[in-house]
């Protein structure tokens, strides 16, 4: 073979191998360009549902976001999540590697003014909207902004929050002051310990007992006291101090979650329900034994009767559902929308009295009311529904039956003195508390159910599909279009 045509042969391998490179150069950068906006997407969803789970989203709603930024990308995802755990997996293909992520969340403090800038940030997604690097940066600056009361602010509010619930059970001057004084008392304990990184478990147990303290405080030193507080009930101080405790709780989002199938997150929420309720049965039982200790309880004995006008219970569940709202770090708009629940839920739990005498009923009946008009009002407000239904259900904690249910406790044991009554026992009062709370849970979920359903049934004509995740619980929608942008019964119309 001559020599010029081997030199051919050899030049055009050479050639064909020069492709054959950059063809494979030019796959993988596109490889790694894919790839590093496939973990821009996942770290985005990430960073997102991190600051709505520790904010206090339920874990569907945190996972319908997620699904939501992916898909809105193209990106599509497999999620797990659960009260402190957020997993996000994606594969490109059979042969790729897949992308996974896991990060651990630390419960946090309810933020529902941070809950309500991520949905309706995360809701204007969208190719034709805001694009992937500005959601970030402005995902960090909500991250990093304050955006929350100063302390004072917080401490007058659950001042407020304590006076309001006093009105509410019919107590008179005296008894609200003493309320706001213990509450301001509770609030400012509470924070001084967690600011600290002390136990929660201990932290409740400190500021439950502020209250029944307060109470002692009052008894002992009565004689001392101006004569406008000497008319003071220090049992009912003692119970509107319990009330900002037992609403902090989280119920509303554990039965959440228990409804929606998330039963590992349900599960881990419940535990962390009864280990703080623990605390605060704790707190108080240590302080109404020193009480009985010193002769004190029987002038703590909480008294069943107290009432209070139409009018005063109404103002007064609008107060403790504002006050509620702030300590949740609501914005003003919603706080308003929060007071208006609060004085609903009242009136629906007034009213209930006509089909039922029943604590634990009446508060599911309420329960109901407030959940249907929360998920009615999430959409056209654009806040989340989480937020209305916990501050709704505020004024309806039980806080005077779990006092009642613990002193009854302490008065029964040896030395205490007290006889036994058996309508009025430790054990059927605290059920009475506790059938109170998962009613609260369950009716929520289940009015938000109903009004989901019927929302669906009015909307069921328009053929449509989810496009991205809205602020408010639901979906934005839109009509699904044929080829020529017409609408499916449109077309058929027109053909």
């Amino acid at each position: 073979m001559p020599a010029s045509t081997r030199l051919a042969r050899a030049s055009r391998s050479m050639a064909h191998a020069y492709r054959n490179k950059k063809q494979a150069l030019q796959q993988v950068e596109e490889t790694d360009v894919e790839s590093a906006r496939a973990r821009s997407i996942v770290a985005l969803a990430m960073r997102a549902a991190e600051m709505m789970l520790s904010s206090g989203a339920t874990a569907n709603r945190t996972t319908r976001l997620v699904l939501s930024i992916c898909r809105n990308y193209g990106l599509p995802a497999q999620v797990d999540i659960t009260y402190t755990r957020i997993m996000v997996s994606y594969e490109p293909s059979v042969a790729s590697d897949p992308i996974t992520v896991m990060r651990m969340v630390a419960p946090g403090g309810i933020d529902y003014d941070r809950l309500t800038r991520v949905e309706n940030l995360i809701s204007r997604m969208g190719p034709d909207e805001l694009a992937l690097d500005v959601i970030a940066d402005r995902l960090r600056h909500i991250r990093h902004d304050p955006g929350s009361y100063r302390l004072w602010v917080l401490h007058a509010c659950a001042a407020l929050m304590g006076g309001g619930v006093a009105m509410l059970l019919g107590g008179n001057q005296a008894d609200v002051l003493l309320a706001m004084l213990t509450t301001f008392g509770v609030e400012a304990v509470r924070n001084a310990m967690t600011q600290r990184g002390l136990n929660t478990f201990f932290t409740q147990a400190a500021a439950a007992s502020v209250a029944a303290l307060v109470g002692l405080a009052v008894m002992t030193g009565r004689a001392n006291l101006p004569e406008t507080l000497q008319q003071a009930s220090p049992g009912l101080v003692v119970a509107a101090g319990m009330v900002p405790l037992l609403a902090g709780l989280g119920i509303v989002t554990t039965a959440g979650d228990a409804i929606d199938a998330y039963y590992m997150s349900a599960g881990s929420r419940l535990v962390e329900v009864v280990v703080l309720t623990s605390g605060i049965v704790l707190g108080l039982l240590a302080t109404l034994s020193l009480g009985l200790w010193l002769g004190v309880p029987s002038y703590l004995a909480p008294i069943g009767g107290f009432t209070a006008g139409s009018a005063t219970q109404l103002v007064s569940a609008g107060l403790i559902s504002a006050a509620f709202g702030v300590l949740c770090n609501m914005g003003p708009r919603s706080t308003l929308a929060a007071m208006g629940i609060g004085l609903v839920a009242q009136l629906a739990y007034m009213t209930s009295v006509v089909a039922t005498t029943s604590t634990p009923a009446r508060s599911t009946l309420a329960a109901l009311v407030i959940g249907a008009l929360a998920r009615l009002l999430t959409t056209p407000l654009r806040i989340p529904m989480v937020a209305l239904i916990s501050t709704g259900v505020a004024p309806l904690m039980p806080g005077l039956l779990l006092y009642r249910g613990i002193f009854a406790m302490v008065s029964e044991m040896p030395g205490g003195g007290a006889i036994p009554d058996p309508a009025n026992s430790a054990q059927v009062l605290l059920l009475k508390c506790l059938m109170t709370g998962a009613g609260l849970a369950i009716g929520t979920s289940f009015g938000a159910s109903l009004a989901n359903t019927v929302l669906r049934y009015v909307t069921k004509g328009t053929v449509s599909r989810p496009i991205r995740a809205n602020g408010d619980g639901s979906a934005v929608r839109r009509r699904r279009t044929s080829q020529h942008g017409v609408s499916g019964r449109s077309a058929m119309r027109s053909s």
